[in-house]
């Protein structure tokens, strides 16, 4: 089967799955947790705490190329066991420690079990990409039959957040020839990001000693 027939069969699978109505579901209820979080932290600080939340769910074109990438079966059913980001929630933060407390928030509730964790922060990635990831799970109900989703949440300040655009777009033009120039400018950049992510976050705690 060709990549157009294996698109067409992860779709139809999809579609046999009403996955996307559920994907949908999980991502309504990942969604309300974290403004549930976010108006609990804003009346504890008085302060704005999340910028924005986005979410997506992986198209069957997506899907198909990732499981390529990874080198794993073309089919729905591999999709769905080995890889954890069909799924997508990102929170964008003012401040690098509300990212963690929202983190923490997000891990103590009794229905969420954490899969797995990467501090991208801590530790960026070799391109300089900066963020904090979970894998998280969810059960949900639908038609009467309780299942459980797995989702990834994608924690990050506004600055990391405007690095991450600017590497997206970079992706699709990598065959210019001046390419590797400017991942090393973005690189570089992203070391400016966290010192000023830490250096905002002391002039802010300064401020609220006032």
């Amino acid at each position: 089967m060709g990549e157009m027939g294996n698109i067409a069969a992860i779709r139809a699978a999809m579609e046999k799955e009403q996955y996307m109505l559920k994907c949908q579901y999980a991502i309504n209820i990942v969604e309300a947790k974290c403004k549930i979080i976010d108006e609990q932290l804003g009346m504890k600080y008085g302060r704005e705490i999340m910028r924005s939340i986005s979410k997506r769910i992986k198209t069957p074109e997506s899907i198909y190329a990732k499981l390529v990438r990874k080198n794993l079966d073309v089919n729905f059913k591999t999709a769905c066991e080995k890889l954890n980001d069909l799924i997508g929630v990102r929170v964008v933060c003012l401040f690098l420690d509300d990212v963690y407390e929202i983190a923490r928030m997000l891990k103590q509730q009794k229905d969420v079990r954490v899969i797995k964790e990467k501090d991208y922060i801590a530790v960026p990635k070799k391109n300089g990409y900066m963020s904090l990831h979970l894998i998280i799970e969810i059960p949900i109900c639908f038609d009467e039959k309780c299942e459980k989703k797995k989702v990834e949440i994608q924690l990050r300040t506004a600055a990391m957040d405007c690095w991450s655009v600017l590497d997206y777009q970079l992706c699709y033009k990598k065959t210019m020839a001046d390419a590797s120039g400017v991942m090393e400018k973005l690189k570089k950049h992203s070391e400016t990001i966290a010192s000023m992510d830490r250096e905002m976050l002391a002039i802010r705690n300064e401020i609220e000693r006032i």
